[in-house]
């Protein structure tokens, strides 16, 4: 029994360390790092919920007490309005560009490219806006807790 719970752990360390490199090598996700560099002490206590201050954008189409399946979409040339992010996967169910404005620092623009799905910490003080000529759809999954 020792031997297997060493085993599992073994296997969740070198999974997460691959996870991590995995994402340093994606230029998609970097820009986007500068959302988590905040001081910790301002993520934690910072909450802007995107359901309430985008309620036009962002509807909840489930949630328990494990996780919140948000379906988040952006028209051409609309924002939203400013929000923090939790733990989350996103998928991209329709794509096109976006400018990302973290707050207190300079704007950046990133490609959501249908189909592509990603995993991210929490995310500080920041709003959006499409840029592109397409509206994109993302479905956000924020994680509450794990069992």
């Amino acid at each position: 029994m020792i031997r297997f719970i060493f085993i599992i752990a073994l296997f969740t360390q070198i999974s997460c360390t691959q996870n991590s490199k995995r994402e340093e090598s994606n230029p998609v996700t970097k820009p986007t790092d500068s959302l988590s560099n905040k001081k910790s002490t301002d993520i934690d206590t910072i909450k802007i919920d995107v359901v309430e201050s985008s309620p036009d954008k962002a509807k909840i189409l489930l949630e328990n007490e494990y996780v919140r399946v948000i379906e988040y979409s952006l028209k051409p040339g609309e924002k939203d309005s400013t929000h923090t992010h939790p733990p989350k996967t996103s998928y991209v169910i329709s794509g096109g560009v976006l400018r990302v404005y973290p707050d207190n620092e300079m704007p950046f623009d990133t490609e959501a490219v249908t189909g592509e799905a990603e995993w991210a910490d929490k995310r500080g003080k920041h709003y959006v806006e499409n840029i592109g000529q397409t509206t994109v759809t993302i479905l956000l999954t924020e994680i509450k807790a794990a069992q």
